[in-house]
């Protein structure tokens, strides 16, 4: 039996086609989850530094707490990527309500890379965004070697603003899109 999806959740779910939908994770799903991640540990931690950090199944429920508890606040969207009914990466709007650019962060199995999965999820992402939340700006921040990442960003119409340090995750690139321009 599968945990009902949380109806009570705002913005629980983006239908983007048929094949093709964002939701909320469901608690039942992190053993599912870990397992995708664990699979797929060394294509993964390349480019995203939480990776290491996750190593149980636990880990994997205490982020998805943690996404209804942003959710719910209004603070984050996470969203997994699910294609035909199989979970295969997360995506993220981030920094909603802070000082900080909204901005939207992405990865997907590497069975799934190349197929315009996670361009097609950033712009619902995008869309949403803008549209329900009324945002101005969002910002995506790629590995200057995650050329993946930073095509997924460029075919979105973003913008590449410039370059930045950051103590957690490196140098990144900026990729901005300004709705006030």
């Amino acid at each position: 039996m599968t945990e009902r999806l949380y109806d009570d959740v705002p913005y629980a779910e983006i239908k983007v086609d048929d094949q093709l939908t964002l939701r909320q994770l469901r608690l039942d799903e992190s053993a599912q989850l870990y397992k995708l991640i664990d699979d797929d540990r060394d294509y993964l931690k390349k480019w995203l530094p939480w990776v290491d950090s996750t190593q149980s199944p636990e880990d994997s429920e205490k982020f998805i707490s943690e996404t209804l508890e942003k959710r719910n606040n209004g603070t984050e969207f996470g969203y997994a990527i699910v294609v035909d009914g199989e979970l295969v990466g997360h995506i993220s709007l981030m920094h909603v309500k802070d000082d900080i650019d909204p901005e939207i962060g992405y990865w997907i199995a590497s069975k799934m890379s190349g197929r315009g999965i996670t361009t097609k999820a950033g712009q619902a992402l995008t869309n949403f965004g803008f549209n329900n939340l009324g945002l101005r700006k969002i910002v995506i921040k790629a590995d200057p070697n995650n050329i993946g990442s930073n095509r997924i960003a460029e075919k979105l119409g973003y913008k590449l603003t410039g370059q930045e340090q950051d103590d957690r995750i490196g140098l990144s690139n900026v990729w901005s899109l300004d709705r006030s321009e």
